[in-house]
């Protein structure tokens, strides 16, 4: 009976891991819930959602001038083999509400396949970003640190384009 009393207790264990669809990386402890931002004002907010529908140079007009990509950075989700080649000439950086994003385009084009928010704090960046998970029009997607992966590097935000 023992045995058999373990092995339940295994498999709902491992069940109430597998359930969730986000990375977890955003809860807190219920004591720092409720506590206000040591600022004693909101954190400023980017409307991302309305971002998703507009070209590289609408983002640059929207956002201001964009940056350059930090020195080292790494994207995880690319392939590494073309990263070592030098830096990706299709994305760029703006800081803009106190948030960071990072812009994945078409050169040629100049059509925005994703955003990529960097940051640790997932449900701040949601909030911050404007961002909710289920959302019909965009796909919220956690990134994790390459060398680090059970570290948040941020929260990468797909539009949804459906053929009807």
């Amino acid at each position: 009976m023992r045995p058999i009393l373990i092995g339940a207790g295994v498999v709902l264990a491992a069940t109430a891991l597998s359930v969730g669809g986000c990375s977890g990386a955003h809860e807190r402890s219920r004591e720092h819930a409720t506590r206000p931002a040591a600022s004693g004002r909101a954190a400023a907010s980017l409307d991302v959602p309305s971002l998703l529908a507009l070209s590289f140079d609408e983002l640059n007009q929207q956002l201001g001038p964009w940056q350059h990509l930090p020195p080292g950075f790494v994207d995880p989700t690319l392939d590494p083999r073309s990263q070592r080649q030098g830096p990706v000439d299709s994305m760029a950086m703006f800081r803009r509400g106190g948030l960071a994003l990072v812009v994945a385009y078409n050169y040629r084009t100049r059509r925005v396949n994703d955003l990529l928010l960097l940051g640790s704090n997932e449900e701040e960046l949601m909030r911050r970003a404007h961002l909710q998970l289920g959302a019909d029009r965009y796909l919220v997607l956690p990134v994790f640190q390459a060398r680090q992966p059970t570290q948040l590097m941020g929260l990468r935000v797909l539009a949804l384009a459906l053929n009807q």
